[in-house]
């Protein structure tokens, strides 16, 4: 590993450490620097500000596996459950970076998951039925219901299990599929 990637790696486990310390709003740079054992001037030679750190630990950490190129339609709930998996065991560092600025965990994933379901819907589509403007209508609509999941489970302690929320996200896509295919079929008829 380049020696970049070792000191962001080694910055991103102190700032998930002080994260689960403490509020997100009270860690500042110089917080995360002596955490670290660096100074701020190498903080900032790696991030400019705290709330970069944060977008990078998520996308490193648990939003990895949904921005990977080996997403589709017939793994994407598996990849969803590594995920959930990742951010219920370090459910404490998730649940404080939400209450303390949750639109940089939202919008990370709302623009990853636009980005699936817009393959998602692309690959379903065998018929090009749908237009571009539809595409990215049902993806920004499936992006938004999917961002709330995932911010109620966060908000409300992880009460239900990973597999549970992966399972119904995989009946949501069979569903979407199998009511798309009648539909066509009655254009069709």
């Amino acid at each position: 590993m380049a020696e970049g990637k070792k000191t962001k790696a080694a910055i991103a486990a102190a700032y998930i450490q002080l994260c689960e310390e403490k509020e997100w709003a009270k860690i500042s740079v110089q917080d995360i620097a002596a955490s670290t054992g660096i100074n701020r001037q190498t903080f900032y030679y790696h991030f400019p500000d705290k709330k970069a750190l944060l977008h990078w630990v998520y996308l490193n950490d648990a939003l990895r596996y949904l921005s990977s190129d080996e997403v589709s339609f017939d793994n994407w709930e598996e990849q969803v459950l590594k995920m959930l998996k990742t951010m219920q065991e370090k459910s404490v560092f998730y649940r404080n970076t939400l209450m303390g600025d949750r639109d940089v965990l939202m919008n990370a994933f709302f623009h990853i998951v636009q980005g699936i379901f817009s393959q998602l819907f692309l690959q379903v589509d065998e018929e090009k039925v749908l237009s571009e403007q539809d595409i990215q209508f049902y993806s920004r609509f499936f992006s938004f219901g999917c961002s709330g999941i995932l911010e109620a489970w966060i908000r409300g302690d992880f009460q239900e299990t990973p597999l549970e929320i992966s399972m119904q996200l995989l009946r949501l896509a069979q569903d979407i599929e199998v009511y798309s295919y009648r539909i066509y079929q009655r254009k069709e008829e």
